[in-house]
């Protein structure tokens, strides 16, 4: 069979260079071999100072803690809408409702765009071996679905301060929020003693500014 004829009009059917085929060959391997090192390095990060371990440690508490701030405090205000109505400061039901009702949603990622940055924050990769992941979980807990209910059954309490469901509900919700907190800050207190600095924590109070009626009923 005699060799196909080379269509001079058609580049694309000319015979190539062995040598062009080869460079090309060479020049793929080393793109290829260029992101395999780049992954590495990314992935597996190598010689990481125990400075810089320190510096990304504290930065990555100081977003959770900014992250789940906002959340708190609205916990607060609503609280201190409750207590309002109640201690007989104001009798604008409608108001109260309406302060509650943004409280609860700000502790939601549909509103609060923090939070939705504090449940994809990712510990940087130069803590990866610290197991930092659960406690970005356990924050992001404590603001929901856990303080955002406990500001849906503030609700019910402005009408039926002595509503029993709503009471437990509360009771439950502060409990696990406590347990939470104190998980996420006992992994956050290992890995501060590892990286030889002091003690990183969340600070955040399921309590503040509650009404006595509410302390008082919670037992």
């Amino acid at each position: 069979m005699s060799p196909r004829p080379i269509n001079r009009a058609d580049v694309t059917l000319q015979a190539k260079p062995a040598s062009q085929a080869k460079k090309r060959l060479v020049v793929v391997g080393v793109l290829v071999a260029a992101f395999l090192v780049v992954e590495a390095l990314l992935i597996f990060p190598s010689r990481v100072t125990l400075a810089q371990k320190q510096s990304d440690f504290k930065s990555f508490v100081t977003s959770m803690q900014l992250d789940v701030g906002g959340c708190a405090v609205a916990l607060a205000d609503g609280y201190h809408a409750l207590a309002k109505i109640h201690a007989g400061d104001t009798k604008d039901m409608s108001i109260a409702q309406t302060i509650i009702q943004q409280d609860e949603s700000y502790c939601t990622i549909a509103v609060n765009s923090d939070l939705y940055n504090l449940i994809t924050l990712a510990p940087p990769n130069s803590l990866n071996s610290y197991n930092l992941t659960p406690v970005v979980k356990e924050t992001y807990g404590w603001a929901f679905p856990s303080a955002a209910a406990i500001l849906a059954d503030s609700q019910v309490l402005l009408k039926h301060p002595a509503n029993s469901a709503a009471i437990s509900d509360i009771r439950s919700r502060l409990v696990t929020m406590q347990s939470l907190l104190r998980q996420a800050n006992s992994q956050l207190a290992k890995v501060s003693a590892e990286l030889q600095v002091p003690t990183e924590s969340i600070k955040l109070s399921a309590t503040k500014s509650m009404p006595g009626f509410l302390s008082a009923a919670l037992g």
